[in-house]
């Protein structure tokens, strides 16, 4: 019963989302918070001894916002400016070096503040559209960083930063919103000391997909 019914529930509400009427704006200050998945592709490493490469596992996101968002007809144009405060991780899976690949463990982490300027398309649908940037900074920190069971490292860098985003947000009330988005992450090279004494530079940039919930002041 429960399985004939589910498929009519959605030919039900999903007209009703699309079809919704429309609601007022509600430019003014907001906050939010946001969850998702992080994808950190392979890592290019350097040291003195040479080039290696650091496999990651997909990872955990959460970000918190505080923003404004812009009245229409506002000189700076439709969309919204924000503070964002993130955490990602992401367990490394193993490390290869020109001998060979080897088994990795720990875990790879970025708290990140930045400032977003986000440009959004409003219409007389409840849907919104936006794509923007975020400039700022990130502690990049390793923790408990092995291979083959052998230690790494365990050391942070606090390193430049960068944000691109889109995605689609959908207004449930007039100061409630829906917010699913696309989240390319970047930063400089942070240069991480290795237990043996010596450091190493490494490649940061993630790929990451969110869900999160706006409420309007």
């Amino acid at each position: 019963m429960k399985r004939t019914c589910l498929p009519f529930f959605i030919i039900i509400c999903l007209p009703l989302l699309l079809c919704a009427p429309a609601l007022a704006r509600h430019p003014g200050p907001y906050a939010g918070l946001f969850a998702g998945g992080t994808l950190l592709p392979d890592s290019k490493g350097s040291d003195s001894q040479g080039d290696f490469s650091l496999t990651f596992d997909p990872g955990m996101q959460g970000s918190a916002v505080i923003g404004w968002e812009l009245e229409q007809g506002n000189p700076l144009g439709e969309g919204r400016i924000e503070l964002e405060y993130s955490h990602r991780s992401n367990p490394l899976d193993q490390v290869k070096f020109a001998e060979g690949s080897f088994p990795g463990d720990g875990d790879l982490t970025a708290d990140s503040l930045l400032v977003n300027f986000f440009a959004a398309y409003h219409n007389k649908e409840r849907w919104a559209p936006y794509l923007g940037v975020g400039i700022g900074a990130a502690r990049i920190k390793a923790t408990d960083l092995q291979v083959s069971g052998q230690p790494l490292s365990s050391d942070s860098a606090t390193v430049f930063a960068y944000q691109l985003g889109l995605g689609c947000e959908y207004r449930l009330t007039e100061s409630l919103t829906v917010d699913l988005g696309y989240r390319y992450f970047g930063s400089s090279s942070p240069r991480l000391s290795e237990e043996n004494g010596r450091s190493f530079t490494m490649d940061y940039a993630t790929h990451s997909m969110v869900l999160g919930l706006k409420i309007g002041f």
